[in-house]
């Protein structure tokens, strides 16, 4: 490749400087073989211009269609020095080309398996112009399985479409518009429905259907007809025909009865004059409803009976359909249920009663079945749930509203109900409301027997004990306070009666040995009270830091203060301040954090927080030691934390220890492997300060072998 331009360097993605110099290879597909591309060379080298489509490929892999002209380039004497090629980017084209192919597939596919017969037909005309008969052009194999011809292309429609179908003199209504029409091939025993529309300039597309069955099935149904009216005249209910109007057609002999009637009586009497004024609407407005999609509609009512006798019946409409589809009358089965609707009605009175005493009670009242489903709630049952009324709890059952850590409890014990085991019991748990919600309500569940003793179902009453709860967490919650202000209390004085005094015990005493007896000591044993005189000063002074620091954050008077803090620079500044410790055991102090990691925190608080694990891990560490800093990234719970490792080579911690580390009068403070003193503040005060910055601590270590805590921070772009 001698030269491209930008258009080829907009296509292919490939800078100039890229492809000068490159065969055009670095465009090759496989979808042209071999032979395509002999061909190609073979005709530019003989030095004939070639034309065709290349399917290439760009430098991110995308495939491009490109329709090239190739053509030689030649110098005066006629040789060959190159080729040029021009092409267009075609592969809209062919995507469109190709999506074209796949719908004339699924056409064809479609025309040719359809389940119906499908003919396109040519009109035929004379020399005059005047229609004489359709040709067939196109045709489906159904077609012609229909109508029992094979390979109707070419046939005229008077060739295989009987005359009784009068095809020819319907012709020119079919041109204009759709059309549709039955008929009988009598070669072939089938009825046939045909349906057409036009189709472009003097075509026809046709659909042939094959009704045979449905018309044998229509004649079955007529040869039934007169089992049919002998069925109903002996039915044990009322049965009766009628038109639109309510004009009887046909009532068989129990609806004569009950009328007190003959048949040819009641026949031409209007069905709806026997109907209360109040039903006579609502029993048309039903009937009107009925269609052949929704035929049948059923209806309680009055019904006046000649000697002035007033009966409820329940009726069953139906509406007959002719082959069309089309309502040609009505039919009703009634039955008499006077009996049971005054027994009903008796019900209803005496449940509106009980109803109105259980919607009454302040207390949730629900009744479910031996699997849990509600079967009635009073309106506070659906309050406390969170429903808005009680019909919408008979669609969920008795667990979905208990929370599931009380499911197992309650299902035992509402087994022991059904079991017979107990007469009746009692329960607090926590209820789920509708919206997700929860509340504590005290249950008081007992069974409903019927007359074999077995439990048919179970009733709850549900009050809600959710302020008594609340008292009671408060009251919980503040024993635990108290408990905690105690243990505060008594760790703070400890603190105070033995590790304040310890240090000022030594301050003081060898301050008065000095003061007394400076002259009589040697410079060596000057030095040794001083340092232990600085040591004890030191040890008082960090105590006394933590003591008020730790006020602070019982008090709440601690406020986090959060900046941009590179933690290597921090630690580098914690390990200046224990220089003179680690070089007295010999401890390397080691700094493996990358100088790039910050963090948003409370440069203060992790400042008080690295001195404190640095003073431990040398207090902790034998001669010789290592104290170790690191850092890595975690996601805990969807967050990006930065960790900070601190590792020491120290003792270790024993396992009961390290499950009580953190807490304030879990375990008394241990002296370090040089007697080194401490009060056990400093890791639940450091706990403390990194969950006030958003973080967590946690440990791991092993006896004799060491002891690694790991800090966990919100990672700066969380921050």
């Amino acid at each position: 490749i001698e030269y491209v331009n930008k258009a080829f360097v907009d296509t292919y993605g490939y800078s100039k400087e890229e492809v000068l110099g490159q065969t055009p290879s670095i465009l090759n597909t496989d979808y042209h073989d071999k032979a395509f591309y002999k061909s190609m060379w073979h005709t530019i080298e003989s030095g004939q211009t070639w034309k065709g489509d290349f399917c290439n490929k760009k430098k991110n892999g995308d495939l491009v269609w490109e329709k090239a002209t190739i053509n030689p380039v030649k110098d005066s004497n006629n040789l060959i020095t190159g080729y040029i090629a021009i092409k267009e980017n075609v592969t809209r084209q062919r995507t469109l080309e190709k999506e074209l192919q796949d719908d004339k597939l699924f056409l064809d596919e479609l025309f040719n398996n359809a389940p119906v017969g499908i003919v396109i037909f040519q009109t035929v005309l004379d020399d005059k112009e005047n229609l004489t008969d359709f040709i067939v052009i196109k045709s489906n194999p159904y077609a012609g399985k229909i109508v029992g011809r094979l390979g109707l292309v070419g046939l005229n429609a008077s060739e295989f479409i009987p005359n009784e179908f009068n095809f020819m003199e319907r012709a020119t209504s079919m041109l204009g518009q759709r059309y549709s029409f039955e008929g009988h091939i009598v070669e072939v025993n089938k009825f046939v429905r045909f349906r057409s529309f036009p189709f472009g300039e003097n075509k026809l597309c046709a659909f042939f259907y094959d009704v045979s069955p449905y018309k044998r099935t229509i004649e079955a149904l007529e040869a039934s007809e007169e089992r049919y009216f002998s069925l109903v005249e002996d039915a044990p209910a009322m049965i009766c025909r009628f038109d639109k109007l309510g004009v009887l057609s046909y009532v068989n002999q129990l609806f004569s009865k009950e009328f007190d009637k003959d048949p040819d009586q009641l026949m031409g009497e209007n069905l709806f004059s026997f109907l209360r004024d109040q039903d006579v609407e609502q029993t048309q407005k039903a009937i009107n409803t009925l269609s052949s999609s929704n035929p049948m509609v059923e209806i309680e009512h009055n019904m006046t009976l000649p000697n002035g006798e007033v009966k409820w019946q329940r009726w069953v409409y139906r509406a007959l359909l002719n082959f069309e589809g089309d309502i040609i009358e009505y039919q009703s089965v009634g039955m008499d249920f006077t009996k049971l609707k005054t027994t009903e009605e008796a019900l209803i009175e005496h449940r509106n009663k009980l109803n109105a005493i259980v919607n009454t009670t302040a207390a949730g009242i629900g009744v479910i079945d031996n699997s849990g489903n509600f079967k009635l709630v009073n309106h506070r049952f659906a309050e406390l749930m969170g429903f808005d009324k009680p019909e919408d709890l008979y669609k969920i059952n008795n667990f979905d509203i208990t929370r599931s850590d009380f499911i197992n409890t309650s299902f035992e014990k509402i087994v022991e109900l059904i079991n017979g085991e107990r007469n009746d019991f009692e329960l607090e748990k926590v209820f789920v409301r509708k919206d997700g919600s929860e509340f504590w309500g005290d249950l008081h569940m007992s069974p409903i027997k019927n007359d074999l003793g077995t439990v048919v179902e179970l009733i709850s009453i549900v009050t809600d004990i959710s302020r008594r709860k609340e008292y009671e967490n408060q009251l919980e919650q503040s024993e635990a306070k108290l408990r905690e202000s105690n243990a505060t209390k008594d760790k703070l004085f400890s603190i105070i009666a033995h590790d304040v005094k310890n240090p000022f015990n030594a301050i003081l005493g060898f301050s008065s040995l000095l003061q007394n007896n400076i002259n009589s000591y040697s410079r060596e044993e000057i030095r040794s009270f001083v340092a232990q005189i600085l040591s004890a000063s030191e040890n008082v002074y960090k105590l006394l830091d933590d003591l008020l620091i730790w006020a602070r954050t019982q008090l709440g008077q601690l406020k986090v203060n959060k900046e941009k803090v590179n933690i290597h620079g921090l630690v580098e500044l914690s390990f200046n301040n224990f220089l003179t410790q680690a070089i007295e055991k010999e401890i390397t102090l080691n700094n493996s954090i990358d100088q790039s990691v910050e963090i948003n925190v409370d440069y203060e608080m992790l400042k008080m927080v690295f001195r404190n694990l640095i003073h431990n891990a040398i207090k902790f560490t034998m001669d010789k030691g290592e104290v170790k800093f690191t850092s890595s990234l975690a996601m805990v719970d969807n967050v990006d934390y930065c960790v900070i490792s601190v590792k020491d080579t120290g003792i270790g911690i024993r396992e009961e220890v390290l499950e009580v580390l953190f807490e304030l009068d879990g375990v008394a403070s241990a002296d370090g492997t040089a007697n080194e003193k401490g009060t056990g503040l400093g890791l639940h005060l450091g706990k403390e300060l990194i969950e006030m910055n958003g973080g967590f601590m946690n440990v791991k270590s092993e006896v004799g072998k060491g002891t690694e805590f790991f800090i966990y921070l919100p990672h700066l772009t969380n921050s």
